[in-house]
């Protein structure tokens, strides 16, 4: 694929929340888990008293130090810029929503922050609101920096830019080819979700502990707004005019039903077995539990990462759309790497910022950069190389590429600061709908009321 053909594809894509993402993994939010480090054991930076002497800042974060390479990254950094230390500050536990409690926490307490990287729309959003991060459009305009053409997730809140997005996130479908070869099934290459499920059904096989689910849904937010996650309008719970619910939308409502489809038919893992038993869309996947899983760009090289897995070839499909007609639209998202508003290192700080969200991410061989200077196809083949459990004979290439090549993101969403409160009233019911302890009307009927209730006592506060 020409590396023309990549700019043309990615220009166009932008935000979505989800996020997720991966967040954790995700995502939207990572959940592996992990011991938190206690970070009041961290040696206090000493003051620069000596213009000639370095500044150190301070990077918050929850990612492995090892696994993702920071050590490398900060040593690329310090050797172009000799004035600024790097200190990273991490738990190290993947769990992106804890380490923002722990950083919360850091901030009351006063401890230096300088750097602080985000893992997901709502929980930037929210923090922006507090008033945690510095407004970067100075900067932006002493440096000459065009933001709209130089990244593809938009960060403005309220006509001003609070973080510079590193990591990019994507949404897709990963399947095991060996499994559609064994059903006579083709890799998809433009789908719905009438027809994802189809696939769910004709991929189902066997009984009891060794039977394999045509597909695994995660707990995630993500995966109770499917049909809704990848709209161009109204893509969330909370509707794009921030003081309405959407619950009562037809894509909800589709959302559901696509889940209830799954639960019925027996050709997705079942909500309680997945909460009883805490299983991960990892090792679902990967050990052959189930043929599967929608996710994100950040599961492109982690085919490790689960012990004993069996061998076979991994193909990729782009994300459902909601109807025959729509275009091929993926959620989208990224980390957020943003300044604290109490930062003494302020200068220091946006030059690390715009370092690492340029060059310094492409250098980490980890992830999708949203900056859009980066050669794409380079930074594929770095990722698949930097992995050595990644068998690339196991990797359909061709799918991957035309899945990335097609693929435009939804419009950004940036959620209002409450955002956490609606999603909870909306999971709330939901989760007796995925239980089967209430039926699909009823679900949609109190969750829409609890999510306008939340909506209407924020507003009006």
């Amino acid at each position: 694929m020409k590396k023309g053909k990549w700019v043309h594809l990615l220009m166009g894509l932008l935000f979505a929340v989800g996020l997720a993402a991966c967040s954790s993994d995700e995502g939207s939010t990572n959940d592996d888990g992990g011991t938190t480090a206690d970070e009041s054991n961290t040696p206090e930076v000493e003051e620069n008293t000596n213009g000639d002497e370095p500044v150190t800042i301070r990077m918050h974060h929850w990612y492995n130090e090892e696994q993702d390479r920071w050590h490398e990254v900060v040593e690329a950094f310090e050797a172009e810029h000799p004035h600024i230390k790097v200190e990273t500050v991490s738990p190290e536990n993947n769990d992106a929503n804890e380490t923002m409690q722990q950083i919360d926490l850091a901030a009351a307490s006063g401890d230096q922050l300088d750097v602080i990287i985000v893992n997901d729309a709502a929980n930037y959003s929210q923090r922006v609101a507090q008033g945690m991060f510095e407004p970067l459009d100075e900067y932006l305009d002493a440096a000459g920096i065009d933001y709209e053409n130089e990244y593809r997730v938009n960060t403005n809140v309220d006509g001003h830019y609070y973080a510079l997005p590193g990591k990019y996130n994507m949404f897709f479908v990963m399947l095991n080819q060996d499994a559609l070869d064994e059903a006579g099934l083709d890799v998809p290459t433009d789908w719905t979700w009438d027809e994802y499920m189809d696939y769910a059904a004709a991929l189902t096989e066997g009984e009891g502990p060794s039977k394999r689910y045509g597909t695994f849904f995660h707990t995630w937010m993500d995966y109770v707004k499917l049909a809704a996650f990848n709209q161009p309008v109204d893509s969330n719970i909370i509707k794009d005019d921030g003081v309405t619910s959407n619950v009562d939308s037809d894509h909800i409502r589709q959302s559901l039903e696509i889940r209830e489809r799954g639960h019925e038919e027996g050709s997705a893992t079942p909500y309680a077995d997945t909460i009883s038993l805490d299983l991960n869309y990892r090792p679902q996947f990967f050990g052959e539990s189930a043929a599967m899983i929608m996710t994100g760009s950040w599961m492109i090289n982690e085919r490790g990462g689960v012990d004993d897995a069996p061998e076979f070839t991994v193909a990729y499909a782009p994300y459902p759309k909601a109807s025959e007609g729509d275009p091929i639209t993926t959620p989208a998202g990224a980390d957020f790497l943003t300044m604290y508003s109490g930062s003494e290192h302020k200068e220091e700080a946006f030059e690390f910022i715009r370092w690492y969200t340029t060059e310094g991410i492409v250098l980490q061989e980890k992830y999708l950069p949203d900056y859009l200077g980066a050669d794409l196809e380079d930074v594929i083949t770095r990722l698949h190389e930097a992995s050595p459990e990644v068998d690339i004979e196991l990797v359909n290439m061709e799918s991957l590429i035309h899945t990335l090549e097609v693929s435009e993101a939804a419009p950004v969403f940036i959620p209002p600061a409450f955002i956490g409160e609606v999603e909870t009233a909306y999971r709330n019911e939901v989760e007796r709908f995925l239980l089967e302890e209430q039926d699909i009307d009823t679900t949609i009927e109190n969750a829409h009321e609890a999510v306008q209730s939340v909506i209407d006592t924020n507003v009006s506060e």
